[in-house]
Formats: C-alpha cells, sequence, structure tokens
C-alpha cells in the first residue's frame, strides 16, 4: 500500500540528524563571527590574533572606568554584542562552551588598563572556568600595576541549595549588570563605586530562573541527552545543558510561567528572592535562542501579565535574546527589584551596544553618517607601549631581591629535580584521579612539570629575583599544563609572587619570606578555587604544611631545613586524610559520597612535590 506524504513522521527525520549549520571552518567559526559584529558595527574593532571585541574609541576614555566582559561563545549576542557606549568597553570570548584562556584575558587587560587611573572593572558569570581564568588574568594585570577589580555575578534560583565551591550560576541577569556598571561608567563614577552597588544588586536584588525545552547542542552535533522526553520540560536547566532542579510536564505558557514565578519565591529554597508587592520590578524575559519569537511574545506576555495581577509594579520590561545557548529551545526570567529610581535611570541610559533592545530606552544616543568608515581598517595591532612604559615593565621583572648565583642555580636544581618526581607519578595520580575526576590528574601535572623543565634548559626561567622565578612560572603553568589544574596553579604562583615584590632590593631571602609567599599563594588559590580546608582539596596539605612551617620557625627561627621537613611530612599526613573525606560538591562528587578509597589527586600532587623539595634540598644543601 502506497504511503501518501502527508502520513510521514518528520519528526523521525529530526531526531536523529545532525544540526544543520551555516559555518565556513568549525576551527574558525568563533574568530569568523566576531569579524562579522565588527564589520557590521564600525564603531567596534578587534585586538589582532586575539578573541577580543572592543570599542574602537577605548583609548579616548579618559575619567571613566572601562567594562570588560566575557565568556563562551555560544551565547551570542552575550557578551560580544553589548559592547558599546553606555554598556561594555570589550568583550574577551572562548571557544563555544569553554572559558577563554587567562592570557586572552590578560591581553585584554592590557589594552584597556595599561596607563588608565580609572580602572577597569571585569564582570564575570559565575562559572568555575571562567572565575578561575579570569582571576589568574587580573592577578596577573595586578603585578604589572594596573588598576582592576573582578565582579562575579551569580542570580540563578533555580537549584534549591548550592555547592560552596560553585555557589550560584550567572545568568541573563548578568547583562542588566552591563547595562547598570555601563551607565555608572558614563557618569564618571570610580571603580569602588561600581563594583560596590552592582556586587549589592547581584547578590540580593535580582534573581533569574529557566525552562528547557531542549537541550544546547555543539555544532559537530554532539548532542547532550539530558533524556528530556516530548511531554516533559526541565525546570533550571543550564546554558551547558547543566541538570536543572527537576522535570515538568510540558503545559501552557501559562502553566509553566506559574511554576517558574512561584519557584522563586518558595522560602523553602535557599536561593529564593524576596519580592514585597510594594516593590517595583524590572523584567526581563531571555529567549535562549532556539524558541521563535512568536513562542518569546506568549511567554513574555504571559510573565508580565500574571506579576501584575499578583499587585507588582512593572516600569521597564525587556524581552529578546540575551543569553543564548545556541540553539537551545526555552526562556529564563530575570526579576530586578527597583529599591531606588537609580536603577530605572542607569538601565534607561542611552547605549551604543547593538545587544541591547534600544526600543525601550528613553532617549538613544545621537546617530552618526556611516561614511568614510569602510577604509577603517577591522583590526588593530594591539597595545605597544612607548620606549619608557616598556623599560618599566623590564623594571618590574628585576623587582625584590636578588639571591647569589649559587642559590640560584641550587633553586633551578631542585625544580628540575621536582618535575622529574612529578612526571614519574603520572600514571599513580591518573589511578587517583578515576573516580573523582576526569582520570588526567597525573597526565596534567606532567605537561606542567614539562613546561618548567623546557623552560630550564632553554635558560627562560629566571631565578636570581623570586619574584621573577615565581612570575614566570605561573606563566610556563598556564601555558604549558591546562584545565583546572593549570588556572589554580597558575594563581598560586602569581599570588605567591607579591610578597617578593614588596621587598627592599638588598634584603636576604629567607625561610620566612618563602612562607609568606607559600601563604599568600594558598589564599589565592581558596579565594579563587572557593575551596577550605577539610573540602578534600590540594587546600589541605597546603595549609598543613604552611601551619607545621610556620610553628616550627616562630620556635627556632635559624632552622629552615628542619621547618620544611616539618611541613613535607604534614603534607603526607593531610593528603593521607583527603582519603576520609567528603569532597567539595561539584559535578562528581557524587561518585566519592560513598566512601573515597584513594588521596585526592590534587592533595596527593602537593605533597608529592613537598617530598620532592625536601629530598633535594637534603642532597644539595
Amino acid at each position: 500500500m502506497a504511503v501518501s506524504p502527508s502520513a510521514v513522521d518528520p519528526v523521525i527525520n529530526v531526531v536523529n540528524s545532525k544540526p544543520k549549520k551555516l559555518v565556513n571552518d568549525m576551527q574558525q567559526a568563533v574568530d569568523d563571527a566576531l569579524a562579522g559584529i565588527a564589520m557590521a558595527n564600525k564603531g567596534l574593532v578587534l585586538l589582532e590574533n586575539k578573541r577580543v571585541i572592543m570599542r574602537r574609541d577605548h583609548s579616548e576614555l579618559k575619567g571613566k572606568v572601562k567594562l570588560l566582559a566575557g565568556g563562551a561563545s555560544g551565547h551570542e549576542p552575550a557578551d560580544s554584542g553589548f559592547v558599546g557606549p553606555g554598556m561594555l568597553t570589550a568583550a574577551v570570548l572562548g571557544d563555544i562552551f569553554i572559558s577563554p584562556s587567562a592570557s586572552t584575558v590578560l591581553s585584554a587587560l592590557r589594552e584597556l588598563g595599561s596607563g588608565h587611573q580609572d580602572g577597569v572593572l571585569l564582570i564575570v558569570r559565575n562559572y568555575t572556568g571562567d572565575r578561575l581564568n579570569f582571576g589568574v588574568a587580573m592577578e596577573r594585570a595586578r603585578n604589572e600595576g594596573i588598576y582592576v577589580k573582578m565582579l562575579v555575578v551569580g542570580e540563578d534560583c533555580a537549584l534549591p541549595e548550592t555547592g560552596k565551591v560553585e555557589g550560584r550560576r550567572g545568568l541573563a541577569g548578568t547583562i542588566l549588570i552591563h547595562k547598570m556598571a555601563g551607565a555608572m561608567a558614563e557618569e564618571g563614577q570610580t571603580l569602588e563605586e561600581i563594583f560596590t552597588r552592582c556586587s549589592d544588586i547581584s547578590m540580593s536584588d535580582m534573581a533569574t530562573i529557566s525552562i528547557g525545552l531542549s537541550p544546547p547542542s555543539y555544532p559537530e552535533g554532539l548532542q547532550k541527552n539530558v533524556g528530556l522526553k516530548d511531554d516533559e520540560l526541565e525546570l533550571g536547566l543550564g546554558i551547558h545543558g547543566e541538570p536543572g532542579v527537576h522535570r515538568v510536564p510540558l503545559g501552557t505558557a501559562a502553566e509553566v510561567v506559574h511554576i517558574m514565578l512561584e519557584h522563586m519565591i518558595n522560602p523553602a529554597s535557599k536561593t529564593h528572592i524576596e519580592l514585597p508587592s510594594d516593590i517595583p520590578l524590572v523584567v526581563l524575559i531571555n529567549n535562549m535562542g532556539g524558541s521563535s519569537k512568536f513562542e518569546e511574545n506568549i511567554f513574555a506576555m504571559e510573565t508580565l501579565k500574571q506579576l501584575l495581577r499578583q499587585g507588582y509594579s512593572v516600569p521597564r520590561a525587556y524581552s529578546g535574546t540575551f543569553l543564548t545557548s545556541l540553539e537551545m529551545a526555552g526562556f529564563s526570567i530575570t526579576l530586578l527589584k527597583v529599591v531606588s529610581q537609580e536603577i530605572l535611570k542607569y538601565l534607561d541610559a542611552p547605549t551604543g551596544a547593538p545587544g541591547w533592545p534600544r526600543t525601550l530606552c528613553a532617549s538613544l544616543i545621537n546617530e552618526q553618517s556611516d561614511s568614510g568608515e569602510d577604509d577603517l581598517p577591522l583590526y588593530i595591532s594591539g597595545w605597544s607601549p612607548h620606549a619608557e612604559e616598556e623599560q618599566e615593565r623590564k623594571v618590574l621583572l628585576q623587582t625584590g631581591p636578588q639571591i647569589t648565583d649559587k642559590s640560584a642555580h641550587i633553586i633551578l636544581q631542585i625544580l628540575n629535580f621536582t618535575c622529574d618526581a612529578l612526571i614519574s607519578c603520572e600514571k599513580q595520580l591518573n589511578l587517583y584521579d578515576q573516580d573523582s575526576g576526569d582520570g588526567d590528574c597525573g597526565t596534567v601535572i606532567r605537561r606542567g612539570a614539562e613546561g618548567i623543565k623546557a623552560a630550564i634548559k632553554t635558560g627562560r626561567l629566571p631565578a636570581l629575583r623570586p619574584y621573577a622565578l615565581l612570575e614566570s612560572l605561573s606563566n610556563i603553568i598556564e601555558q604549558s599544563m591546562g584545565g583546572t589544574a593549570s588556572a589554580l596553579y597558575s594563581i598560586f604562583f602569581a599570588a605567591a609572587a607579591k610578597p617578593f615584590q614588596k621587598l627592599d632590593e638588598s634584603t636576604e631571602v629567607n625561610a620566612h619570606h618563602w612562607l609568606q609567599a607559600l601563604e599568600a599563594g594558598t589564599r589565592a588559590v581558596m579565594r579563587y578555587g572557593r575551596a577550605a580546608k577539610g573540602d578534600r582539596t590540594m587546600v589541605d596539605p597546603l595549609v598543613a604544611a604552611i601551619t607545621a612551617m610556620s610553628d616550627h620557625l616562630s620556635m627556632k627561627p635559624e632552622e629552615d631545613k628542619q621547618a620544611l621537613a616539618k611541613a613535607t611530612s604534614a603534607a603526607r599526613s593531610a593528603a593521607e586524610a583527603t582519603k576520609h573525606m567528603q569532597p567539595m560538591l561539584n559535578k562528581r562528587s557524587l561518585a566519592l559520597l560513598e566512601k573515597p578509597i584513594e588521596p585526592d589527586p590534587g592533595a596527593h600532587a602537593v605533597f608529592l612535590w613537598f617530598h620532592a623539595i625536601n629530598e633535594s634540598v637534603k642532597l644539595l644543601l
């Protein structure tokens, strides 16, 4: 029997098909997309060989704080679409769903912040990779004298509880922060004023909840299987396909909006938002990228209708695509409490950012003719310091005390010995990482160790000045290691360098100074990694070693080798103790909740390098 075309179910073909993408070369897709934005908006320019898009006139912004945001690609128009007068000064992008590297962020900071006394505000959505890599870049920029602060925005209220490490996810509410911070910067407010005001808003007065109809997919067609059935939605589905809070039946727009709003104010959830009816609300409806404008308008109507029926005043509402996830179908609702009229003033302030919905602005910036702009270059070569500024950078590497040639040679020998020890333990660390991670901790550590050995062999590792040594180690590890460990160790060494920068050149370096560096590096890892003692991480042996070394030196300050031995023993015990600790809450923690049988690989790696340093000191000193 013949089957008519109308009888064929088209869904079968769609489900098994590879998502269609109009791109040229996937390896070049992010760069092509950025070039497209700059070509269509002649007031924007790209930093050559970097995924950084900037205002063409950023060097003329005197007396104003500059704003730098960014993150993974695949969320357009965030963040590249919000660069322009009245919003961001620049945005830095990574690969699709991958954070930009610290070196790329640092390039953007140097371009914006070198010689700019008013400072740069980093605005980062709260995701571990972004927080760590932007943090590394900020530490390095500060070491170069750049005035910079970092605001981490996390306003997700879907998950009833959040891990201490992860915190609340950063979602579409971040775009409202971009807008308000941009308006404040245009007013000439200081970096500290903008940071404090926006931090207060993001932590107390704003919340976002999302609903996913389908997960995002990568351009290669590797769709994440979250198991969503045709008749269900996921409340709180993340922008990278992370699990939400629970599934809900597919219903009408009215039913789904009701579920979302009720969850936002549910007092049983630790992340809920208090919404007194006498406080007006700003509402932002965000299309996640795969839903039609037709559905979006209905969703916006229903959201506003329900809020108005509940007695809320909504003086401003925005609807559109702000923070997407490729073709993920779904929406998010952001509610911002108007605790002062300044909030509306900042949102109404004019902006030239192409991604901001201009129809609701109280006034628009003056339009300028495009005549004569076709010949403007698409790229600029990047910040190039004058001779005197370049000299200042060279002087910076000569900062702090200098040790003897003999001591420098011994340090390099110790480093080489330590790297060999870490390389030899690759398989052991990978084994420890099988249950708690990706099974590649040893491989990642080995790559970093090989990078350091290569720098020693080619004479690229300065050892005469501890500041230059530690700063160089930070850069080498970032470039060679990769992964989260790269960011953590890069932060560790960058922060450890700071105490030496403050010392006079004539200072005689001793064990107390190295202890201060160890303490500074550990504090930075704890701050950016959001880990504390007892969380089953590298922090445990670091804290134990610091305590043991400090206690011994306080009683016997001349016994530096004995203090190192005590620190090594304490690191060993602390690393072994992680066998019996409950891990921090993260994507892979559930596998460890029963009973870990091996020490945390990151903690064990810390013990290994303490042990190697201690043994080499015994041999050489």
